[in-house]
């Protein structure tokens, strides 16, 4: 691995081929903490020091490269408006019950991100929707721009 403290969380994990889900699975650390971290919500100096203990034994980082890394800025609303137009109320339905179970750190969180990416690629199977909003949809929810 190239130089830590150049690099941010999300190279990280996409180095070590890891998702949020699978962090979140591995560390031990709530999906919705993660998810907070990785957007930049949250801090890493401001987490506990249990938080950081189980995030830098899972990444295989120590905690001065811990805390030494960058988090990556969120894409603009406007891309988001654009690629979200128009969805087919399934799938539109399967995207609230994801975030709701993010919210509400539903214990079957698993079983909705399951639901969500069936329904995106169904709906590009079908023709509901085009390549680049499945592909934006799977970066944006389930993938945290990281590739496939």
């Amino acid at each position: 691995m190239k130089l830590v403290m150049d690099m941010t969380l999300q190279q990280v994990m996409k180095e070590k081929n890891l998702t949020r889900y699978q962090l979140s699975k591995t560390s031990g650390i709530p999906w919705a903490t993660l998810s907070d971290i990785c957007s930049g919500r949250t801090k890493l100096e401001r987490c506990s020091g249990n938080t950081l203990m189980k995030l830098s034994g899972a990444l295989g980082l120590s905690l001065e490269q811990l805390l030494a890394l960058k988090v990556e800025e969120k894409r603009p609303p406007a891309e988001t408006d654009a690629q979200e137009a128009g969805l087919p109320a399934d799938l539109q339905k399967a995207i609230r019950e994801y975030l709701e179970g993010e919210r509400t750190h539903s214990k079957h969180l698993d079983c909705l991100w399951d639901e969500l990416y069936g329904s995106i690629n169904a709906n590009q199977w079908g023709g509901e929707i085009s390549p680049a909003q499945a592909d934006y949809l799977r970066s944006k929810y389930l993938f945290d721009d990281e590739e496939e």
